[in-house]
């Protein structure tokens, strides 16, 4: 996907198509994919076999024997084809994992995405507050001017109107960082300009049908498939070795006497090991027994997560309803708080009454600011409860640095089985 770094970022959508123009450059799985087909081509290779060269008698007058000797190790038992079936199983398990990869990108472009989208929300709710605290001071020094309040009264809305302009400052900062997050994810470069839609509301709409299709896939349950299937490679590999494969050996051996006269004698066997005290009859229950353990683990910690998406859908649905509830205090409140301040304006109500209803309105534009936060934070945890990941890692300051890591792992696993 290529997306101009000059072009402005006014969605979610938008910022993970810029992620992906300057995480894509790196192409970390696709390196990993030609290792994993590299191992597959190492896993089609013969054993090598060894060859020995042995000669006695060296002095002119003494017989001379010369061995050469070629072992070969047989497969009688498939050890071959059980490593290339463990290296395709390897390559269907890099396949989901980087499906998984990107899924979890993106879940981390999302979240950097709502942090600024959240701030954003902060500030234009300080902003309109901050409007509403210089209405009130300038009503109140105008009627502090034609003597109709006190000072104390008058000092009062100036106090107020300064914590709302600390406030307004602080939420300007936290936008700032908030953006710094998000452009990091596409190598720090700034100059873009961030500009969200303020006329719609932030609301996780599409994380149900997210949640829906991710569980849909199945991926984690192919994953752990996979697992299990690997187990199994793992007890046929030593059901393998405990069985006498026996070894080829060719040689020839060529002798001279001290009268000259040379005899070359060819030879050919077979070395069959005797297991008779090591048939891994121990090692095969060990991994069987470790098997039942895994594959119960992963139906109980599929079941979980079942369990905690439906309860965390639940719970967004009803931060929904409080957030619905809140917006319509919020208009409410506003009337009260504008009507108030009329009849401030009039000499009917006091600077307390006015200080009031601006506090209740303030109170209630950041209770609804909250229930945005948890709704967004709940919403998250589910997306990646549904992809085997938790909120605690995609809201981490360097979660991409650790998400590439995987590749990076993915591959080094990739070579140590390889190497075995």
């Amino acid at each position: 996907m290529q997306y101009s770094y000059a072009e402005n970022v006014t969605s979610f959508e938008s910022a993970l198509a810029k992620v992906q123009s300057y995480q894509t450059q790196d192409k970390p799985w696709q390196q990993v994919q030609q290792i994993s087909e590299l191992n597959i081509q190492q896993s089609r290779l013969w054993q090598n076999p060894s060859i020995s060269l042995e000669q006695s008698g060296f002095g002119s007058g003494q017989e001379q024997e010369f061995n050469v000797g070629v072992s070969q190790p047989l497969d009688l038992f498939g050890q071959r084809k059980l490593n290339r079936v463990i290296a395709n199983t390897s390559n269907q398990q890099i396949q989901l994992q980087q499906q998984l990869w990107k899924a979890q990108s993106q879940l981390i472009v999302k979240f950097a995405w709502s942090q600024f989208a959240l701030a954003e929300v902060e500030q234009s709710a300080y902003s309109v507050q901050l409007k509403t605290s210089k209405v009130n001071l300038d009503s109140a020094q105008k009627r502090y001017q034609a003597g109709s309040i006190a000072l104390v009264d008058f000092e009062r809305a100036q106090i107020e109107a300064l914590e709302i302009q600390r406030l307004y400052q602080q939420a300007m900062l936290n936008k700032q960082a908030a953006g710094r997050q998000l452009s990091n994810l596409w190598g720090g470069e700034t100059s873009s300009h961030l500009q969200l839609n303020k006329t719609a509301i932030p609301w996780p709409e599409q994380s149900l049908q997210t949640v829906q299709r991710y569980i849909a896939e199945g991926w984690l349950e192919k994953f752990y498939a996979l697992n299990i299937q690997q187990s199994d490679h793992q007890i046929e590999n030593l059901r393998i070795q405990a069985r006498p494969n026996p070894t080829l050996n060719v040689g020839m051996k060529r002798s001279k006497t001290p009268n000259e006269s040379n005899d070359t004698t060819l030879a050919i066997g077979v070395a069959i090991p005797l297991n008779i005290f090591n048939r891994q009859q121990y090692a095969i229950p060990m991994v069987q027994q470790q098997q039942i353990l895994l594959n119960q683990q992963q139906q109980r910690e599929l079941k979980q997560q079942i369990l905690d998406i439906a309860n965390s859908m639940h719970q967004l649905k009803g931060l929904r309803s409080q957030f619905d509830a809140t917006t319509a205090q919020v208009t409410l409140a506003t009337k009260v708080q504008s009507r108030t301040l009329l009849g401030f304006q009039a000499g009917k109500l006091s600077i307390t009454d006015v200080q009031q209803a601006t506090t209740q309105l303030q109170n209630l534009r950041l209770g609804q600011l909250q229930t945005l936060r948890q709704a967004w934070q709940t919403a998250l945890a589910a997306e990646a409860l549904s992809i085997g990941t938790s909120y605690e890692e995609i809201s981490r300051s360097d979660a991409y640095t650790q998400l590439n890591k995987k590749a990076v792992e993915a591959s080094q696993n990739l070579i140590n089985g390889g190497a075995r």
